[in-house]
């Protein structure tokens, strides 16, 4: 019962690890796209303030919009990754006091008379 309880966190460990890893290596070139992005309105920002034209106020503007949604596929990684980052850390914190609770249990039966443990009844 132990081992496989054992091998269940272990498991949940390694998934929650994996897909911390997954979102992570998925999150940054979105990230880099953003910049890319908020560079590009900022060149249209810099275009309308010199020439106060209404053609690069609407470039800003869907550019800025462009972001936006990509900013929200990061922050979706992103919650997945926590939730990977946070999984990995219950699944350690599960093996230890899982093996904590193995320790305890093989000192009990280490500590009982040898009647007790065989089933045997006490002479």
């Amino acid at each position: 019962m132990r081992t496989r309880s054992l091998l269940l966190a272990g498991l949940w460990t390694v998934l929650s690890v994996t897909s911390a890893v997954v979102s992570t290596s998925r999150m940054e070139p979105l990230r880099a796209q953003a910049d890319a992005l908020l560079a590009r309105s900022r060149a249209h920002a810099d275009a309308f303030a010199s020439s106060f034209d209404g053609q690069f106020a609407d470039q800003q503007l869907d550019a800025f919009q462009q972001r936006r949604q990509v900013i929200a596929r990061v922050q979706s990684w992103q919650r997945l990754q926590l939730l990977g980052a946070l999984g990995a850390i219950g699944g350690l914190f599960a093996m230890w006091v899982l093996w904590m609770l193995g320790r305890l249990q093989s000192h009990l039966i280490v500590g009982e008379p040898r009647e007790e443990r065989s089933g045997l009844p006490a002479r």
